[in-house]
């Protein structure tokens, strides 16, 4: 039986999906991007590492982030697949071009659009469908400690059940309803701790002590004019500051490569998206330098 390693968002839930259609597997585990990139983690013939960089000794690896590139260049000839592609999912589909898969071509297609940022103004405001059980899974919600349980759960669930009857489900709906719940105070509180440098929207959590659930695209209807975020906020236990950037998914200016720019501060990304960790004694030099860079 083969373990699944991934990180708990919606492609790593669309990835599981579609390899616990083909493959056999036994578990689903969890680690940070970071502690794989630092080689903290091992990993065995048994293991499918999927959307995390490549650690040695894997069975398979899956992965699109373009901060992987090089690596990808280095270690040749794995099992598995990796191109600079919208979803994780998506290279695992077109790998294995599988029949089985034929179901999911909706998920496919709204992992896709979310994974990369490709969504409207009213996936933003009033998300339906696969966009909103994204939201459900996103980390970067919010949606507390249980996500590992939950995530599990809806990778057999979503396969047995139509999504319609998914979203029903009082698992999912108390999710849901909380998302929506909080929206309104989400929004509130970005518009305490935002401020706009430029085309850089940099949004400084530090100074709270929990962050109410959010929908991490809702800056943007917030704040048009800028081009890129970059959120700041401490890492577990205050160890270090973490920045996470991405590109505006309605003002679609910013030029910066955000995963490459990111792998240079030991993070790294796509070229939309990415996050990188910062020792806080270095943090009060490094943000403002970061942000100069998001600028030009």
């Amino acid at each position: 039986m083969m373990r699944i390693i991934t990180r708990g968002d919606m492609d790593g839930l669309a990835s599981s999906v579609l390899l616990t259609t083909v493959e056999k597997v036994g578990e689903i585990a969890f680690v940070h991007p970071k502690d794989a990139q630092d080689g903290r983690i091992s990993a065995t013939p048994d293991d499918i590492l999927v959307n995390l960089p490549y650690v040695q000794g894997c069975g398979m690896w899956f992965d699109h982030h373009i901060s992987e590139d090089e690596k990808a260049e280095k270690v040749k000839g794995f099992k598995g697949a990796y191109k600079v592609a919208p979803s994780a999912a998506r290279v695992i589909h077109d790998y294995y071009q599988s029949p089985l898969f034929e179901p999911y071509k909706k998920m496919m297609d709204a992992i896709d659009r979310f994974d990369s940022g490709n969504l409207t103004m009213e996936d933003v405001t009033n998300p339906q469908d696969w966009i909103l059980l994204a939201y459900t899974i996103d980390p970067r919600t919010g949606l507390g400690p249980e996500f590992q349980k939950y995530f599990r759960w809806l990778v057999e669930y979503v396969k047995e059940i139509p999504l319609d009857k998914v979203l029903e489900h009082r698992e999912v709906k108390k999710r849901i309803d909380k998302v929506k719940s909080e929206q309104d105070e989400f929004k509130k509180l970005l518009q305490q701790h935002c401020r706009l440098d430029g085309n850089v929207v940099i949004t400084d959590l530090r100074a709270l002590t929990q962050v109410p659930t959010g929908n991490r695209f809702l800056v943007y209807t917030l704040f048009p004019q800028a081009n890129v975020e970059a959120r700041i906020f401490w890492g577990k236990g205050k160890q270090v500051v973490i920045i996470a950037c991405g590109h505006s998914i309605f003002n679609r200016t910013c030029k910066v490569n955000l995963g490459k720019l990111l792998a240079e501060y030991g993070g790294g990304g796509h070229a939309g998206a990415g996050t990188c960790q910062i020792p806080v004694e270095k943090a009060d030099k490094t943000i403002p330098e970061l942000i100069k860079r998001l600028q030009g």
